[in-house]
């Protein structure tokens, strides 16, 4: 005698549930890659990751096949916060300025990560899609920021390839006093190089 079939509604809701446990794995994953390259460097071992993600080796790796994946996703969650920084305040004259100051900070803050990035085949495909995704990200700051007289009148969205050039050179002092000091200044150059004006403090 064989079982009654279990009904579509419990079936679904079952999918759902290992769905929804999967993005929580990948989540947890990427959060304590994060912590433990920043803490410990781009070499740490996997087995760091997953202990203080909490989950078991194998998850960590039916999530991300090796250490550049897990490294790639980490850049592309850093992408998806830099696209919603940008569409945060539509139309805002000095969204330019804000989200070109969270990527300098997001530069500081994760050097060992950037420094990766920087280091990887730029010709590559994975690359010049993620480069793709970042410029495309500035495109409305960009605009907005040329229609208010916020920045210079030729900026372009392409420029910012170079501005954080610019502000991840500061990556390679390796005292963090210096590293400070480095990022402070080329945040000078960078507002001035393309005449940007911040909102006034209320």
């Amino acid at each position: 005698m064989t079982g009654k079939p279990r009904s579509q509604p419990a079936v679904a809701s079952a999918v759902v549930r290992r769905r929804a446990d999967a993005v929580e794995n990948r989540d947890r994953l990427l959060d304590a890659a994060e912590a433990v390259f920043l803490a410990e460097g781009i070499d740490a071992p996997l087995d760091a990751v997953a202990q203080r993600a909490g989950i078991g080796r194998a998850t960590l790796f039916r999530h991300f096949a090796d250490r550049h994946a897990l490294i790639a996703g980490l850049q592309q969650r850093t992408l998806a916060a830099i696209e919603a920084e940008a569409l945060r305040a539509p139309g805002d004259p000095y969204a330019l300025v804000r989200l070109l100051r969270f990527l300098a900070q997001h530069l500081v803050a994760r050097a060992p990560l950037t420094e990766y990035w920087q280091a990887f085949d730029h010709d590559s495909a994975e690359f010049q899609a993620a480069q793709a995704r970042f410029v495309a990200a500035f495109e409305p700051p960009v605009a907005w920021a040329r229609a208010a007289g916020t920045c210079r009148p030729d900026f372009q969205a392409a420029d910012v390839v170079l501005l954080a050039a610019l502000l991840g050179g500061a990556l390679y002092a390796r005292v963090p006093e210096r590293r400070r000091a480095l990022a402070a200044r080329a945040w000078q150059l960078v507002v001035e190089v393309a005449q940007l004006r911040e909102p006034r403090a209320e």
